[in-house]
């Protein structure tokens, strides 16, 4: 006889275990939320500790303290709230006079993945000093298209003046172009190019490739032009270590002895003395003409450099664990990757597939009988394949029959 039971009936060592197979906080939180028992079970220290070091995988030392919150669920929830938060820099509606409406549906997981893919990516403005600003990654958005009517599959595809007018408006093209001090009167037509249309199973068709494949739903890659893949450079490396440190964490610890802002705090000081202590090295020991991963496996491997310092620190803590078995792994760690900047991909790959996941939920709705996307560049960027060399936006909007997803990048360029 068939029957019909609740999962609220389960025991607790078995609600307990369907927890831990949850990686994602905010799933965590909802399943939390179904009744107090379980709200209670979810709200286990060990669950977000570890829910914490798979999420923030790579970026303690560029994250900013949300709380001193002893409690590793409050701790992540503050940590959450400070990253959710949307500048309203970014269209939040397009009204176009044929009565089709775009509207921003960012949720607060949405927008968390965004704020931290940004902070990923925040590194490489230091690797360009000449420019006056920029940002890689400036905002990404996800509208929900009501009453549709404009067919952007269509090849033969024309706009109006008014689409035209919004989709400029949409990707700052006209604002942010820095030809248009000398030509005032450019037609905003030169800003909005259809590029091509593609299955959902072949969305990597419509972006452009990093050195690890598609770097979807990102327009490009801050380093698609590097010839030995380490313009992360330095920061990148101390991305590299604290992966491993942090491995060695989960090794040694729990959440019972080591509490989340005691990592954010150990992780961020080990990683700054790291770097002090690696420039000091390349510097003293000439290997300047090494790439930075070639020479920190000559200092490992040849036992040039003790790490006196990074063993300080973690005596300083009080933490029972060598330097010299981190830093041995970090040489293992960087052998498996051609260069820094494919290890430092591999960590930012972990936002651009969850933020993947979310937009194939707006275009693709469960249910959805199309499905078929299409790129439409929204400025005339020469980096998306534009002829204007002085527009500071690059974006873009990939449209379905029922939602767009829209990616900015600030480009900064000279100004003379």
């Amino acid at each position: 006889m068939d029957s019909e039971h609740s999962i609220t009936e389960l025991p607790d060592l078995v609600l307990y275990k369907i927890c831990s197979f949850i990686n994602c906080p905010f799933d965590l939180l909802h399943f939390g939320n179904t009744c107090s028992r379980i709200r209670k079970i979810s709200s286990s220290s060990s669950l977000w500790w570890s829910v914490a070091l798979r999420w923030f995988k790579g970026l303690w030392m560029f994250m900013e303290d949300g709380s001193s919150e002893e409690n590793a669920r409050n701790w992540v929830l503050e940590i959450l709230r400070l990253y959710y938060k949307r500048p309203i820099r970014t269209k939040l509606e397009c009204i176009f006079l044929n009565g089709e409406i775009w509207r921003r549906v960012d949720n607060p997981k949405f927008r968390f993945l965004v704020n931290m893919i940004r902070m990923a990516y925040s590194i490489d403005k230091e690797e360009h000093p000449a420019v006056l600003y920029e940002e890689w990654l400036y905002d990404i958005g996800m509208y929900t298209r009501l009453e549709p009517s404009i067919d952007f599959k269509a090849p033969t595809l024309e706009l109006s003046e008014d689409m035209i007018n919004q989709l400029s408006m949409l990707g700052q093209a006209s604002e942010r172009d820095l030809r248009r001090r000398k030509q005032p009167y450019k037609s905003l037509r030169y800003y909005i190019n259809r590029i091509e249309t593609s299955e959902k199973s072949c969305m990597t068709n419509l972006f452009p490739n990093s050195p690890c494949g598609s770097i979807c739903p990102l327009l490009m890659s801050p380093f698609m032009e590097a010839s030995v893949n380490e313009t992360s450079g330095i920061q990148g490396l101390a991305m590299c270590l604290s992966v491993v440190f942090e491995q060695h964490l989960q090794k040694y610890y729990k959440a019972c002895s080591l509490s989340l802002p005691r990592i954010w705090e150990i992780v961020k000081v080990f990683s700054a003395v790291f770097v002090s202590e690696t420039l000091d090295i390349l510097s003293t020991l000439s290997l300047q003409t090494l790439s930075l991963k070639l020479a920190v496996l000559k200092v490992v491997d040849e036992n040039l450099y003790d790490f006196k310092q990074l063993q300080f620190i973690l005596d300083h803590f009080g933490l029972n664990i060598n330097s010299k078995c981190i830093i041995h792994d970090l040489a293992v760690f960087l052998r498996k990757y051609e260069g820094i900047d494919f290890a430092v991909d591999e960590i930012r790959s972990f936002f651009r597939n969850a933020i993947n996941e979310e937009a194939h939920k707006i275009l693709f709705p469960s249910g959805s009988s199309s499905d078929f996307v299409t790129r439409i560049n929204l400025t005339d960027s020469d980096l998306i394949g534009g002829d204007n060399s002085r527009q500071e936006m690059s974006a873009a909007a990939f449209a379905s029959s029922y939602g767009v997803l829209v990616t900015w990048h600030l480009i900064g360029r000279m100004r003379y």
